[in-house]
């Protein structure tokens, strides 16, 4: 249950003790059992089997290893005056919360944004929460905490559900949170469309002034 005035991250940390006790409790009684046997399906899965029916969340844990320079010259142009360069410090400084290196390189959420989904009328689809494993709880409950601070996910009373899966890095020890839609894939109609010509593509660039380059950060969502 909810108490009023209880923020989306309390609510999750909150769930996260409780879940952590219970998985502990039970971990502790099955040890002490003389005899008895379980079999266990492991909630991970390799990548590469099944990235194409996945949606990878980011993972707004991971340290940025980009670090803001001032005095580079794309920041200090050889070209403006030393007052203005001085200028152009300070206002970076000052907005210095938003650079990548600051951890919140995000937009803002884009709220009120909808994305339809052709289901051919099917109806909704509300699959089970798959249990987590107690080594991954505390990682996956991190990945949740930093997503629900971004305001990039939030607790949902919608009819759909599809399960999360965690899937294990390269390095075997870290996790990746992934959303597994193959149920809902299953019943989706598949949108067609021509991919645009690369030659028409650069001719377009040829009106613009300014270009910028960006690299994505921590992962984004994809399906």
């Amino acid at each position: 249950m909810c108490t009023p005035n209880e923020s989306s991250v309390e609510i999750l940390e909150r769930l996260y003790v409780s879940v952590a006790t219970v998985l502990s409790a039970e971990a502790a009684t099955e040890q002490t059992a003389e005899y008895s046997t379980a079999e266990h399906t492991a909630n991970t899965i390799n990548l590469e089997d099944y990235a194409h029916e996945l949606a990878f969340l980011p993972d707004l844990t991971e340290a940025l290893a980009t670090e803001l320079d001032y005095s580079a010259s794309n920041v200090r142009h050889p070209e403006l005056s030393i007052d203005l360069q001085e200028k152009v410090v300070r206002v970076l400084k000052q907005h210095e919360n938003i650079m990548i290196s600051s951890g919140n390189a995000l937009p803002p959420p884009a709220y009120g944004v909808v994305c339809d989904i052709d289901v051919q009328g099917h109806p909704p689809i509300k699959q089970k929460a798959r249990r987590v494993p107690l080594r991954h709880l505390k990682k996956l409950y991190e990945l949740l905490k930093g997503l629900l601070k971004a305001g990039l996910v939030s607790f949902s009373t919608s009819p759909w559900a599809s399960p999360i899966v965690i899937v294990l890095k390269k390095n075997g020890v870290d996790i990746r949170l992934c959303i597994d839609y193959k149920m809902v894939n299953a019943v989706t109609a598949i949108m067609e469309y021509a991919m645009p010509l690369v030659d028409d593509l650069l001719t377009d660039l040829d009106k613009y002034l300014w270009y910028c380059s960006l690299d994505a950060a921590s992962g984004f969502g994809r399906s």
